[in-house]
């Protein structure tokens, strides 16, 4: 049953969601500047987006550990980054007071988008 699944194609595909994903996370942050009404759906958002980028850490784990590699070796980079920005986003927004609270949110998405599009066009 396992070995019927191609489990590069898997990962390129849901790396493609990951991207897509992440753009509508910075297309709601950047609409999250102007209304505050959508401050809660992006932290949820963003929470769900970062345990979507953990699946795929761990699926590309298991890929490198069977022995696929990327085309480039900064794709590990980026998606580390991708990961890491997620969390110290949230690290920081937790401790922000309210006003300013949104800007990591919102550079934490635009920096996830842009890990995400590089990620996808190293790999």
């Amino acid at each position: 049953m396992l070995t019927s699944i191609d489990w590069v194609i898997l990962h390129q595909k849901f790396g493609f969601i990951l991207v897509v994903a992440a753009v509508l996370g910075g297309l709601v942050a950047l609409i999250f500047l102007v209304t505050p009404l959508l401050g809660v759906v992006l932290k949820v958002y963003l929470r769900l987006l970062l345990l979507a980028v953990a699946v795929q850490i761990v699926l590309g784990a298991a890929l490198y550990l069977m022995g696929h590699r990327p085309a480039h070796e900064l794709h590990y980079l980026f998606g580390a980054g991708m990961a890491v920005t997620l969390g110290v986003t949230f690290a920081v927004s937790r401790r922000t007071p309210w006003p300013l609270s949104k800007l990591p949110l919102v550079i934490g998405a635009i920096l996830a988008v842009v890990f995400a599009v590089l990620s996808l066009t190293s790999g």
